[in-house]
């Protein structure tokens, strides 16, 4: 393959591949989170379906006593055959209760776990891109552009935060507005060059904060 074709951009339709890591922002606070939900949801689905089961299982044995002492005239062998029936039929219903319930507890804890991440993504991902935000602000720059994707939580915490970037672009271009009439009127009075180049270096700094 030449060089041209393994650095030929992404076609259009090519869209990057999602994974489990793309979700989890903060691995921290969103499986702790998550763990919570389903270690909840499994104890009380494990509770209710240990009782459901523990009723069907004693329903189950109640028929095969019921049917136990209406054979007791019959013959030992025919005695022996039904009991072992009952017991396997007994030992059957016992399995199916605790397949089930483990199926439908590790059913809902993939579930419940997936949708978890998901939606506590949809809280972290907001605040992590509000905090790469605000790191830009502390170093200066003023220039920050975007917001939250719409279905975001957080909205009018990136309002507030447009309002905030803003307002110091206002004040910022109000400062710049305020030191050039300082530069002329130090100019007009024919201040020491030194200091002109002292306040034209500063200009520039303040006004690199609104270029980014």
């Amino acid at each position: 393959m030449t060089a041209e074709a393994q650095s030929a951009p992404r076609s259009k339709g090519t869209q990057p591949k999602r994974r489990l890591r793309n979700f989890l922002l903060d691995p921290g606070f969103q499986l702790k989170y998550t763990g919570m939900v389903v270690g909840v949801t499994v104890l009380v689905t494990g509770a209710v379906g240990y009782w459901l089961g523990s009723e069907a299982y004693a329903y189950s044995q109640e028929n095969s006593e019921l049917l136990m002492t209406h054979a007791a005239g019959v013959s030992p062998e025919l005695f022996e055959f039904l009991q072992e029936e009952a017991e396997a039929k007994d030992a059957e219903v016992l399995n199916s209760i605790i397949l089930g319930i483990s199926a439908l507890v590790v059913t809902l804890a993939l579930a419940l776990g997936f949708t978890g991440i998901i939606v506590t993504h949809k809280v972290v991902g907001p605040a992590y891109k509000l905090k790469l935000l605000l790191g830009k602000i502390e170093e200066g720059n003023f220039a920050v552009r975007g917001g939250l994707r719409k279905g975001d939580e957080l909205q009018d915490v990136g309002e507030a935060f447009k309002r905030m970037v803003s307002s110091l672009r206002e004040r910022r271009e109000e400062e710049l507005a305020q030191l050039d009439e300082a530069i002329e009127a130090a100019r007009s009075s024919e201040t020491d060059e030194e200091v002109l180049r002292k306040l034209d270096a500063l200009r520039e700094r303040l006004e690199a904060t609104l270029r980014g």
